[in-house]
């Protein structure tokens, strides 16, 4: 029945959603436009309503979700490969005769190397970045397996679909090379494949002259460095602050706390929770310039987004940062928000600059397409 079976925790559509969700929607998108069949497996809890868009070019099946709510790292998360592994197997046997590829995204694929009568397992790694005791991890034995398992049952979860897939995948050199140092994975396996770019972002219109604000967006997490630009934001001059007040655009985990700290530091920020791709277009480019200080970044989906609108961007040197964006932004040290302030000072003083502007869309646009990447991934799957 069909092609490719696509999974990821949690969907682009939940409450809890980020890059990995998006990422997951554009690529099953692109392989249908493709001509393939195409079935997304996303996760949800028992009680949770997750309204779909209708007209989805693919399929869309739901798996339990463990977790005691969303975002959360617990040994049940660890739990959330058997649900996924009883869909894809019914899934498998649903096609009868057609072998089908199954392409993961996360901890939920732990299992499928076990899923008999696949054509093929691919796994797409997407973390951000793991903690320091997993660079000094040597796998091999069973003692490793538990210890990384009580200190973070994810990690484990990883260790399992990267044994078991056929081939795995990354978004950049960066990400790649965490594999290799985290998890041992040999190079003869790994496949680098960058994101795309959702077009609304390259469709938007260009920031304007007379724009005001700085805006961050996306998920609320502490990976992301929202409590670093608050800090950096609240040592701005006054007058800067009226004149550039700060969007925060997103939820997550976090969004209590950076709330408070907010406060704490007496920024006056607006707070608006997730918008789609066209209105975040929009409201990229209603600003002057655009802050993304992340600690780690597999990939860095927001960076491209902004490039893409032709918006002035500073961010951090960090993950995968530099490799995606080039020379096209202002690069900080993570965790340093006197070097934000900075690099956020700077921007705000330079001339509007359309030929910058444009240049940042073409860089975009020349070197990252869903299609591409979608394209590349049917190579993969062969057959």
């Amino acid at each position: 029945m069909y092609d490719v079976v696509l999974t990821c925790n949690y969907s682009p559509w939940s409450s809890y959603r980020g890059g990995g969700q998006k990422s997951t929607h554009m690529v099953a998108t692109a392989l249908a436009a493709l001509g393939k069949r195409v079935c997304v497996v996303y996760s949800k809890g028992p009680f949770e309503r997750v309204p779909v868009p209708p007209g989805l070019p693919y399929d869309v099946a739901w798996a339990f979700f463990f977790a005691a709510r969303p975002g959360i790292s617990s040994p049940l998360r660890f739990l959330n490969g058997i649900p996924f592994y009883f869909k894809a197997r019914a899934l498998v046997r649903q096609g009868g005769g057609t072998a089908l590829v199954l392409h993961g995204n996360g901890d939920e694929a732990s299992l499928f190397g076990y899923v008999r009568g696949k054509r093929k397992f691919v796994y797409s790694h997407r973390y951000p970045g793991f903690e320091s005791f997993m660079f000094r991890t040597q796998w091999g034995t069973w003692k490793t397996r538990l210890g990384v398992f009580f200190r973070e049952p994810r990690f484990a979860a990883f260790a399992l679909a990267l044994r078991g897939a056929d081939v795995v995948t990354c978004t950049s050199a960066s990400s790649a090379g965490q594999l290799r140092a985290c998890f041992q994975v040999p190079d003869e396996k790994i496949r680098v494949i960058p994101n795309g770019i959702d077009p609304a972002f390259l469709e938007a219109p260009p920031p304007g002259a007379d724009a005001r604000g700085i805006v961050y967006y996306g998920r609320l997490t502490r990976a992301k460095g929202v409590d670093t630009l608050l800090n950096a934001y609240a040592g701005l001059p006054g007058a800067t602050q009226r004149l550039h007040p700060l969007t925060v655009i997103g939820d997550g985990p976090y969004a209590a706390e950076l709330r408070a700290l907010a406060a704490r530091l007496g920024v006056e920020a607006r707070w608006i929770p997730w918008l789609d791709s066209a209105e975040l277009a929009r409201a990229i480019t209603e600003h002057r310039l655009a802050a993304l200080p992340s600690r780690e970044e597999s990939f860095g989906n927001t960076m491209l987004e902004t490039l893409a609108t032709g918006q002035a961007l500073v961010t951090a040197r960090a993950g995968s940062i530099p490799e995606v964006v080039g020379d096209q932004a202002e690069l900080v040290p993570p965790d340093d928000p006197e070097a934000l302030r900075a690099a956020i000072a700077r921007a705000l003083a330079a001339p509007h600059d359309p030929e910058r502007a444009a240049a940042r869309r073409e860089y975009v646009r020349a070197r990252f397409s869903w299609e591409s990447t979608a394209r590349a991934f049917l190579e993969l799957y062969g057959g």
